[in-house]
């Protein structure tokens, strides 16, 4: 590979990570600010984080904005808001073409470089608050958000059953908020969370691109130099405890189809074996869940795992009719029972580790697969180049997948019901 990258730190609290690929014809700057997701805060974080990515000062009106990025070969500036474990990561991004890719050689890097700049340190506010009209269009859109969170059923399960899985947890927790919540913000409130954001998140700074922009990272020292930051660290994997006794939780909701999600705590730190175990018992088609499940008994619409690394946690959703349920939640016991005696075949264990070495591969197919990737190594507080993750996977043995599978403890079953139809 071609790859190259360099890491360091602006401050005790911000890194800045240089990842240099020469087939890349743009280049990308990332920034994540991170915190610990709560539950009072993280809509007006949300709505400061959308604000902040939507015009600025000097920007101050989105067709302003759209006009400034056009000028720039189509240049992109986005936001993303995500959970991670116990964290609420806010992502700003902006991406132009490479300056050598300019028809007159212009600096279009310096141009995005401070049109970014301008978004977080110079926003559209004015006496300690937002500007109103910007406000009232991104607190709608973070409505909209929540709607469609709430209209996609399965996503919606998951989140819902996240409640019970991490209780008392802030993982519990939707990154965005709750719409009561968002309704009562204020241009004044938003822009005092963003404030405490840009002055105690621990932030991560990425650029992507086929050579070195030292003037990237100076720009960044630069901004932040005149900040008496004082940073909450935030713990990147915490553990959550598995239930003495699994707690079983129904809502009755109308909806065509029921869905029950199980969660597992895992216990074995071997993250590799842990991985290859979810592979083999649901997360591919030609898992355990799905082969026997899904096709073979007809169980489910869909059925699938899904390791949680940040909090030891697997979670398995399915779609099923409300006569199947007891069936399904049956088998899909017993196909981890199938895991943790050994009765997979050595065809399975390839099968996984190819599945897994494929995922390797894909890493630096896009500027974001590179920056998730060197995201996780922080997080993990420990950097694999890809070639020893591909390592790792291939020296994961049968004894270590059946040990990983016996660590797995059932701790919640909750079951999305179709309401009866006289309530309907």
């Amino acid at each position: 590979m071609t790859a190259s990258y360099t890491r360091t730190k602006i401050s005790d609290s911000i890194g800045y990570t240089s990842i240099l690929d020469s087939k890349f014809k743009t280049n990308t700057i990332k920034v994540r600010f991170l915190q610990s997701l709560c539950p009072d805060k993280a809509s007006a974080y949300a709505l400061a984080g959308s604000l902040l990515a939507t015009s600025n000062k000097n920007l101050p009106t989105l067709a302003v904005m759209s006009k400034k990025m056009s000028m720039l070969y189509g240049a992109n500036i986005s936001l993303s808001v995500s959970k991670q474990g116990d964290l609420q990561v806010i992502t700003m991004t902006i991406s132009a073409i490479d300056d050598k890719y300019a028809l007159n050689g212009e600096p279009v890097l310096n141009e995005i470089l401070q049109v970014l700049l301008d978004c977080i340190f110079n926003p559209n506010a004015e006496n300690n608050a937002f500007d109103r009209t910007m406000f009232n269009v991104k607190q709608k859109d973070l409505l909209d958000t929540i709607d469609a969170e709430i209209n996609n059923k399965r996503g919606y399960v998951i989140q819902q059953a996240s409640k019970t899985i991490f209780k008392d947890e802030p993982a519990s927790y939707s990154c965005y908020g709750t719409k009561e919540q968002v309704l009562n913000l204020t241009p004044e409130n938003v822009y005092s969370a963003y404030k405490e954001m840009l002055n105690k998140s621990m932030i991560e700074i990425y650029f992507v691109g086929a050579s070195p922009k030292p003037f990237v990272e100076e720009a960044f020292k630069k901004a932040f130099s005149s900040y008496e930051r004082e940073a909450v660290p935030v713990s990147f994997r915490t553990e959550s405890k598995v239930k003495e006794t699994p707690v079983t939780v129904t809502e009755k909701l109308p909806v065509n189809q029921c869905k029950m999600v199980l969660g597992f705590k895992v216990s074995d730190k071997n993250l590799y074996a842990v991985k290859m175990m979810n592979l083999i018992y649901g997360q591919t088609p030609f898992s355990k869940l799905f082969a026997n499940v899904r096709e073979k008994l007809s169980l489910c619409y869909y059925c699938a795992s899904n390791y949680i690394e940040s909090k030891y946690t697997m979670m398995v959703d399915s779609g099923v009719e409300k006569e199947n349920i007891e069936k399904a939640k049956t088998e899909i016991l017993h196909q981890l029972d199938e895991v943790k005696a050994g009765n997979f075949t050595d065809e399975e264990i390839e099968n996984a580790r190819m599945s897994a070495l494929n995922s390797v591969k894909g890493i630096g197919d896009t500027p974001s697969s590179y920056v998730s990737w060197h995201f996780t190594g922080i997080s993990r507080g420990k950097f694999n180049t890809i070639e020893e993750e591909a390592e790792a996977y291939k020296n994961v043995t049968r004894e270590e997948i059946i040990k990983a599978a016996n660590s797995v403890k059932l701790d919640t079953i909750y079951i999305m019901e179709q309401e009866d139809s006289e309530n309907e």
